[in-house]
């Protein structure tokens, strides 16, 4: 008897069809993951920011509904709700706000380290800053150069640091140089 011939378990012309074309559904939870990350984010920015993002109402009333839930299962469940509703909306201006808050919270970090170095380093003794900046700022220079000193003595002393606090908040209002 002869032997049959194999067939080919797949052929070609089976794989030609749309089918393939839409993505993954895996690819679809990610997409989703990502919508309900970026509604909770908007929705921590405030009321303004979800108004401003250009949402259906109900997406809006969504957004701003999470903020009350204090349950965790609810909160998932709507959020996941929130996903539902932004997928029929355009996204693009609340991706764009997210974005600018994030961007907004790195340059007012960097900031804030960069006003602590200055700090730092008028209490650990740095003479010539201090005169740059009371050259750079004559109105502020006496108050200046009384908070630095009193930082000084409390930084030796191991107080709290009141005068040290002070003098942050005052230079964040002066008009700084550029840092080394």
């Amino acid at each position: 008897m002869a032997k049959k011939q194999k067939q080919d378990l797949f052929r070609p012309e089976e794989f030609d069809d749309d089918r393939y074309d839409r993505p993954s559904k895996s690819q679809m939870k990610r997409d989703m993951t990502a919508l309900q990350n970026l509604g909770e984010e908007l929705a921590a920015l405030g009321e303004a920011a979800v108004r401003e993002a250009g949402l259906t109402p109900e997406a809006e009333d969504a957004l701003l509904l999470i903020k009350t839930l204090t349950k965790h299962e609810a909160r998932r469940r709507h959020l996941q709700y929130v996903g539902k509703l932004m997928r029929a909306c355009d996204t693009e201006r609340a991706r764009e706000i997210v974005e600018e808050a994030r961007q907004g919270r790195s340059v007012n970090a960097a900031e804030f380290h960069r006003l602590e170095r200055l700090r730092d380093r008028l209490t650990d003794g740095d003479d010539d800053l201090l005169q740059e900046l009371f050259d750079a700022n004559p109105d502020q220079g006496q108050r200046l150069r009384q908070l630095t000193l009193g930082a000084r003595r409390e930084k030796v002393s191991g107080k709290p640091m009141k005068d040290g606090r002070a003098l942050f908040r005052l230079l964040r209002a002066l008009p700084l140089p550029e840092e080394n």
